[in-house]
């Protein structure tokens, strides 16, 4: 490990939030998934933060002293250059109907927050982020001499209940030129998100909370016929529900050359 360059493969966040509590939480939950994280206080602190350095996704809250989050907003808004950042939405109203349009917000996330879904949904705005801007790539791991691997290789979205284990696996992922969304337990909107960015293949573990329901919501989606999906073991997969093949005692490599023999 000692010749790891600490190089953040997920790029730029900005969290707005006038708690220095969640500032904090979300700043270490961000930094440790490998995302540049910026912090900002207030609405006026935000703009000036997005000037220094352009992120590639906002998380928001509203309801600040001094500039609020709809002026922020509106003003970040009003730039062309930043009229396309991604920004969600941080709320503690639970169900909260808001016409995100209207106010130049991409998507909410509830408080206390769901790290997974929240993880998920960071990932995903970025990957749009970055996908839209050619100019900014993807922020990959690397090493001191690497191999030379292809960039942008598509979306790898992956579901490992082990969080070391998963981690492992983004990691040989993205330093193979993979953007990896990746989660500890399958979420409900796991067939929206694969249909919103089609990646080029979807690893379930078997063990993982929900992963049966999911397989069966993706093969019931036409729509995602073309897209591949491995659901793996890591032992024996013992009685596995009939989800059509199951790779047992997968290994990373298993699923990493997985990966790559999909076109």
């Amino acid at each position: 490990m000692g010749t790891q360059v600490a190089v953040a493969k997920g790029g730029r966040v900005l969290v707005v939030d006038d708690e220095p509590m969640v500032r904090d939480t979300l700043g270490q939950v961000l930094a440790d998934e490998g995302y540049i994280v910026d912090v900002a206080v207030d609405g006026s602190d935000a703009l000036d933060r997005v000037h220094a350095a352009r992120p590639d996704a906002i998380l928001l809250d509203l309801m600040m002293p001094g500039m609020n989050g709809r002026q922020f907003l509106q003003a970040l808004r009003d730039d062309p250059v930043y009229e396309a950042v991604p920004v969600l939405i941080m709320t503690a109203v639970h169900g909260l109907e808001v016409n995100l349009a209207s106010i130049g917000a991409s998507e909410v996330v509830e408080k206390p927050f769901n790290v997974d879904e929240l993880l998920n949904k960071v990932a995903l705005a970025v990957y749009r982020s970055r996908d839209a801007d050619p100019t900014n790539p993807p922020y990959v791991a690397a090493l001191v001499e690497p191999t030379p691997e292809p960039t942008d290789r598509g979306v790898v979205l992956v579901v490992e209940h082990d969080r070391a284990r998963l981690q492992a696996l983004d990691l040989l992922l993205s330093e193979r030129g993979y953007t990896v969304v990746s989660m500890t337990r399958a979420l409900a909107q796991l067939a929206r998100l694969a249909r919103a960015i089609r990646p080029r293949a979807i690893l379930l573990e078997l063990a993982s909370e929900g992963v049966s329901d999911i397989v069966r919501d993706l093969r019931a989606e036409k729509s995602l016929d073309p897209i591949p999906i491995l659901v793996f073991a890591r032992d024996s997969a013992g009685d596995a529900p009939a989800l059509g093949e199951t790779f047992e005692r997968a290994t990373d490599a298993d699923l990493v050359s997985f990966v790559d023999r999909q076109r």
